[in-house]
This record gives structure tokens, sequence and C-alpha cells, in this order.
């Protein structure tokens, strides 16, 4: 019976429980502190290896503005991709030019690059934007849409293509440039006169990025139609959309 147990013995039954709890805790403590320093690790990672992507996304951006701008006729742009994977999705704006019968729908085309850390680095149209699966966007590169005292110039890119790579290594990626449409003004005329033009941004890919670029960051005013932007009191305009085909060809 307990009560006729020597004081010596229940001194070293009681020193053993609680060294029996104390290794508990601290196996515990170095458990979770283990898990944890992991996963802030893994956060640390993954926020560098985006600002790579993104950094990588802008420099691609710039290499398909020398068709657009230069009218350069072939590129070829090597890439690493990460683990990430890269794929292009529909997506078009509605041109609405005053004194011109009907819209135009300009179809441009987007090309995604999808992290590890569920984040979107999207190119579309000359611009840039970082997309969170929670909604959040951040605009990296503003497309070329002017809007000034004398006229608006709005110069989409179309990009096409079979896109769809996935890969842990390098990707190169040939891109072509294929023509280059003028909606605006008609080649039959030739005048560009007009007072206003109009952008509806309702059938993009991502619109809310879409809109934060209109709404922050060019010279063009909401309508109060959602998604829908103008360039008023203006003489001139000029639209156009240059088609460049990408193929991933190793």
């Amino acid at each position: 019976m307990l009560g006729d147990t020597p004081d010596s013995t229940r001194r070293a039954v009681s020193d053993l429980i609680a060294f029996t709890l104390v290794f508990s805790i601290i196996i515990s403590s170095i458990g979770f502190l283990t898990v944890g320093g992991f996963t802030a690790l893994e956060g640390v990672r993954d926020g560098a290896e985006t600002n790579t992507a993104e950094a990588t996304m802008v420099g691609y951006a710039e290499t398909l503005a020398d068709h657009r701008n230069e009218r350069a006729p072939r590129r070829e742009t090597t890439i690493k991709l990460q683990g990430h994977s890269l794929s292009r999705q529909s997506s078009s704006f509605v041109v609405d030019v005053a004194g011109v019968s009907g819209t135009q729908t300009i179809s441009t085309g987007t090309l995604v690059r999808t992290t590890g850390s569920d984040t979107d680095l999207v190119y579309t149209s000359g611009a840039v934007f970082r997309a969170d699966e929670n909604g959040g966007v951040r605009v990296v590169r503003v497309p070329p849409f002017r809007c000034g005292t004398t006229g608006a110039h709005l110069s989409f890119v179309r990009v096409t293509g079979d896109i769809n790579q996935s890969s842990s290594g390098r990707v190169t990626l040939r891109s072509q440039l294929r023509n280059r449409s003028l909606y605006f003004p008609d080649p039959s005329s030739g005048s560009a006169i007009t007072t206003r033009v109009t952008v509806d941004v309702s059938g993009t890919e991502y619109r809310t990025a879409w809109e934060r670029t209109f709404e922050r960051y060019l010279e063009w005013s909401a309508t109060g139609t959602p998604g829908v932007y103008e360039c008023a009191g203006i003489d001139q305009a000029v639209v156009e959309n240059t088609s460049i085909d990408i193929q991933a060809i190793s």
C-alpha cells in the first residue's frame, strides 16, 4: 500500500513524473518550433521565387514590346519556370470611337504564369499584373494606352499560340510578329478625327486589374458605366492591335 511506501520511494516516483512532464513539454516545443520554422522558411522562399518570376514577366513584356514598337520580326527568350506553369487565356476589349458606326471587339489574349504560392503573374496587352488567390491585384506594368489633350492612342497586343507549359527547368519561347491591324482611322478614309473614345474592360480576363489600371494609372475617365472608360474632348485617335504568335520550342 502507498501509505506503507518509504518517503525515498515516493520522492523517486514524483521526480520521475516531473521529469517525464518536463521532457514532454521540451519535445513538444521543439516540434512546434520546427514546424513553424519550416513554414516561415517556405513562405520566404515562395515570396522570393514569386518576385523573381515577376521580374521575368516584366522582362518578357519588354521583349514583346519590341514587336510593337520596332516591328521586330522574331525574338527568342529563355526563362526559368521554377516549377510554375505558363498558359494562354482568352481576353477581349470593346472599343467605341465617336463618329464610327458600331463598336469594335478586340481580342488580345492573356499570358498567365501560375506560381507555387497561388499567385498569378499576368501579361496582357502590354500590361503586367500580379494577382493572388484572395482577389488582390497589383499593377506592375502599365499598358501603352494614352489619353492627352490632343488625342487618344490605344495600342493593343494580341498573343496567340499553343502555350501550355509546366517545368522546373528552362523554357525557350519564340515570338513572331504576325500583323498589325489598324481599327481607327479606317485605312480607306485615313481620317483620324474624332472627339471621344471609350474602352469597355468587362470582357477581359482580369477585369479588376484593368479597372484599377484605368482608374489609377491612366488618364482615362470613368463613364459611370461599370468597366467603361473614356478619353473625351480630343481631336483625333488611333486604335491598333499588334498580333504576336508565341511558341515554346524547347
